[in-house]
């Protein structure tokens, strides 16, 4: 479980940025209203599938691996979720 007082805000801000930028691309179509409240699997209809190739954008955009071994469903919840844990779960830079 991600400790989320460990998160830093404006990394976690730059997330939330990433993710909405890349839900259109991810999810192939207009995604103009997301933001960090928005639901994945319920307002945007994302799937596993869908969810864990928005994972392997945010690496590329980010330029930094996700430990995702303890990702879990909640952590899609929203785009803010989701971007919590990734903010907390950034492997250090080699």
């Amino acid at each position: 479980m991600t400790d989320t007082t460990t998160v830093d805000p404006a990394l976690r801000d730059e997330v939330v940025a990433a993710i909405c930028d890349l839900l259109p691309r991810v999810l192939k179509r207009d995604v103009s209203d997301a933001s960090e409240s928005t639901t994945l699997m319920d307002d945007l209809g994302m799937s596993s599938t869908t969810g864990l190739e928005l994972v392997l954008e945010l690496e590329d955009r980010l330029e930094r691996e996700i430990s995702v071994e303890d990702l879990g469903r909640d952590d899609f919840e929203t785009v803010g979720t989701l971007a919590g844990y990734i903010a907390g779960n950034l492997l250090p830079e080699e």
